[in-house]
Protein backbone atom coordinates (compact mmCIF):
# COMPACT_ATOMS: atom_id res chain seq x y z
CA UNK A 1 0.00 0.00 0.00
CA UNK A 2 1.40 2.90 -0.97
CA UNK A 3 1.46 6.29 0.80
CA UNK A 4 -1.14 7.53 -1.79
CA UNK A 5 -3.32 4.59 -0.47
CA UNK A 6 -3.17 5.19 2.97
CA UNK A 7 -6.35 6.78 4.77
CA UNK A 8 -6.68 9.90 6.09
CA UNK A 9 -6.00 10.43 9.42
CA UNK A 10 -8.81 10.68 11.54
CA UNK A 11 -7.59 11.76 14.71
CA UNK A 12 -7.41 15.95 13.48
CA UNK A 13 -10.69 15.96 12.77
CA UNK A 14 -12.06 14.48 16.29
CA UNK A 15 -9.42 16.42 17.68
CA UNK A 16 -11.17 19.70 15.98
CA UNK A 17 -14.42 18.54 16.66
CA UNK A 18 -13.63 18.38 20.82
CA UNK A 19 -12.66 21.63 20.65
CA UNK A 20 -15.80 22.85 18.87
CA UNK A 21 -17.99 20.52 20.82
CA UNK A 22 -17.55 23.30 23.53
CA UNK A 23 -19.34 26.22 21.13
CA UNK A 24 -21.70 23.87 19.24
CA UNK A 25 -22.86 20.94 21.45
CA UNK A 26 -23.36 18.10 18.99
CA UNK A 27 -25.13 15.31 18.80
CA UNK A 28 -25.01 12.90 21.66
CA UNK A 29 -24.04 9.67 18.96
CA UNK A 30 -21.44 12.43 17.62
CA UNK A 31 -20.02 13.11 21.37
CA UNK A 32 -19.55 8.85 21.79
CA UNK A 33 -17.47 8.88 18.44
CA UNK A 34 -15.42 11.73 19.07
CA UNK A 35 -15.07 10.38 23.01
CA UNK A 36 -14.37 6.57 21.17
CA UNK A 37 -12.25 7.82 18.35
CA UNK A 38 -9.62 10.22 20.93
CA UNK A 39 -9.53 7.10 24.20
CA UNK A 40 -8.15 4.60 21.11
CA UNK A 41 -5.40 7.13 20.18
CA UNK A 42 -4.80 8.13 23.94
CA UNK A 43 -4.29 4.46 24.35
CA UNK A 44 -2.42 3.59 21.16
CA UNK A 45 0.18 6.61 22.22
CA UNK A 46 0.91 5.71 25.90
CA UNK A 47 1.85 2.39 24.49
CA UNK A 48 4.63 4.25 22.80
CA UNK A 49 5.21 7.07 25.27
CA UNK A 50 5.93 4.51 27.58
CA UNK A 51 7.83 2.15 25.35
CA UNK A 52 10.12 5.18 24.43
CA UNK A 53 10.09 5.91 28.40
CA UNK A 54 12.08 2.95 29.10
CA UNK A 55 14.97 4.02 26.31
CA UNK A 56 15.63 6.97 28.18
CA UNK A 57 17.44 7.70 31.35
CA UNK A 58 15.45 7.96 33.70
CA UNK A 59 14.74 11.15 35.29
CA UNK A 60 16.19 13.51 32.28
CA UNK A 61 13.80 16.13 30.60
CA UNK A 62 13.03 14.00 27.54
CA UNK A 63 11.73 10.83 30.47
CA UNK A 64 9.74 13.32 32.58
CA UNK A 65 7.77 14.40 29.44
CA UNK A 66 7.41 10.96 28.34
CA UNK A 67 5.94 10.02 31.77
CA UNK A 68 3.99 12.61 32.40
CA UNK A 69 1.84 13.00 29.00
CA UNK A 70 1.15 9.10 29.75
CA UNK A 71 0.47 9.54 33.34
CA UNK A 72 -1.60 12.52 32.43
CA UNK A 73 -3.38 11.10 29.72
CA UNK A 74 -4.58 8.36 32.51
CA UNK A 75 -6.32 10.82 34.45
CA UNK A 76 -8.07 11.81 31.20
CA UNK A 77 -9.12 8.10 30.90
CA UNK A 78 -10.61 7.91 34.25
CA UNK A 79 -13.79 10.41 33.24
CA UNK A 80 -16.73 9.24 31.70
CA UNK A 81 -19.17 11.82 30.55
CA UNK A 82 -20.94 11.83 27.35
CA UNK A 83 -23.65 14.07 28.10
CA UNK A 84 -24.34 18.01 27.82
CA UNK A 85 -21.40 20.59 28.77
CA UNK A 86 -19.70 18.03 31.22
CA UNK A 87 -19.30 15.75 28.28
CA UNK A 88 -17.90 18.44 25.66
CA UNK A 89 -15.41 19.54 28.14
CA UNK A 90 -14.56 15.70 28.74
CA UNK A 91 -13.89 15.35 24.92
CA UNK A 92 -11.37 18.45 24.89
CA UNK A 93 -9.46 17.26 27.86
CA UNK A 94 -9.21 14.11 25.47
CA UNK A 95 -7.83 16.14 22.82
CA UNK A 96 -5.51 18.19 24.76
CA UNK A 97 -4.05 14.77 25.84
CA UNK A 98 -3.60 12.99 22.51
CA UNK A 99 -1.85 16.62 21.13
CA UNK A 100 0.69 16.14 24.06
CA UNK A 101 1.09 12.31 23.31
CA UNK A 102 1.37 13.61 19.37
CA UNK A 103 3.72 16.25 20.42
CA UNK A 104 6.52 14.09 22.72
CA UNK A 105 6.66 11.05 21.12
CA UNK A 106 7.24 12.63 17.65
CA UNK A 107 9.83 14.53 19.02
Amino acid sequence: MTAEQLPDDPIPALIEGAFHAMRRQPTRERLIEIEEGLRKEIERLQVIARAMAEHRQVRCRGWYALVNAADTADDALSFQNREGFAGALNVAELARRVLELRQVTES
